[in-house]
């Protein structure tokens, strides 16, 4: 009778054992949620990845960092251009969230409105607005909980470990200009290329 529930582990252990490394490699099989890292993970060619530094600011608990970002397909010509926000948090990894250059005028709206918004966004006593970028970044702002009166704005991830930066009103108006600024470095580089 003892053989049974042995028999059963070792099954379940086997089955585990098959399984566990395949939710591994789907994580790794995500497809790029932006056309720039679609392009930057084309296999059978060579990719040249150039990178701008922009800025930077510290927020509260982390260092968040504006770069411009210009793949050219090495072979074709054909480019492509973006802009990364890399956060770094304490001893842990950069985590790069990557916009694309058509996300960037859509997000700079976004972000006036997110910095401008207060209670008077809502008849409700709490509020939270909110921008998502295709890679999951997330600007966003809400009144706090736990000290009315106080809105809070935030800069989150959408990476495993959820990186999410809290940022003074400034701070958010500080990294919407070195968005806008990447833009600008952005737009430059397209003009003097051919499309």
């Amino acid at each position: 009778m003892r053989t049974m529930p042995k028999f059963r582990s070792l099954l379940l252990m086997g089955v585990l054992g098959c399984l566990l490394p395949c939710l591994g490699r789907a994580h790794d099989t995500n497809p790029p949620l932006t056309r720039l890292e679609a392009f930057e993970a084309q296999t059978g060619t060579v990719i040249i990845k150039g990178t701008g530094q922009i800025g930077a600011l510290s927020a509260s608990t982390a260092s968040v960092s504006v770069r411009c970002r210009e793949s050219i397909d090495f072979r074709t010509g054909r480019r492509e251009y973006g802009v990364l926000i890399v956060i770094k948090e304490g001893n842990r990894d950069e985590d790069t969230s990557f916009l694309d250059y058509d996300e960037l005028d859509p997000l700079l709206a976004g972000m006036d409105y997110i910095g401008r918004a207060d209670y008077s966004v809502t008849d409700l006593p709490t509020f939270a607005v909110g921008y998502t970028t295709r890679d999951q970044l997330k600007i966003s702002v809400y009144s706090s909980n736990k000290n009315p009166g106080t809105i809070q704005p935030t800069l989150q991830t959408r990476r495993e470990e959820r990186v999410r930066v809290l940022l003074a009103a400034e701070q958010l108006a500080q990294l919407r200009t070195l968005i806008h600024q990447a833009k600008g470095k952005l737009d430059s580089l397209r003009a003097s290329r051919p499309m």
